[in-house]
């Protein structure tokens, strides 16, 4: 299943340095976000699921201006917990070999930019500052 992370830099950092991390919740297309939304394919709710995970990254960091991050992954089915709205509670750790990607919101525009996980580390000091 594809989860979308909502991060901040910093803990974009600690998880890459450290190869594991604790993340609390993942948006993904849950039965209520599917039922809200029954018309929309696959593409798109991907898209709105990452765009949700922007904004809470946006808010976890208390600035307007800064970039949301969202860290695409693969979530097994043990990290599976309760659903709540949009959003699944993860079990475990989430590992560094979980991530696809990083997208990046870098304005209110509901546009995200994509980068690879290998690409992160090379990216993250502009993130940082």
């Amino acid at each position: 299943m594809r989860g979308y992370l909502a991060t901040t830099p910093t803990e974009l950092q600690a998880f890459l340095t450290n190869g594991i991390h604790r993340f609390g919740s993942a948006f993904v297309t849950t039965r209520s976000f599917f039922e809200e939304n029954p018309d929309v394919d696959e593409e798109e709710r991907e898209f709105e699921l990452s765009w949700l995970a922007a904004q809470d990254s946006r808010i976890q960091q208390g600035l307007n201006e800064s970039h949301g991050l969202v860290l695409a992954i693969d979530v097994t089915s043990a990290q599976v917990g309760k659903e709540i709205g949009n959003q699944i509670q993860l079990l475990s750790d989430v590992s560094w070999s979980q991530v696809e990607s990083l997208l990046v919101s870098e304005s209110a525009e509901p546009e995200l930019t994509w980068y690879a996980r290998q690409e992160i580390a090379a990216h993250l000091p502009q993130w940082l500052s």
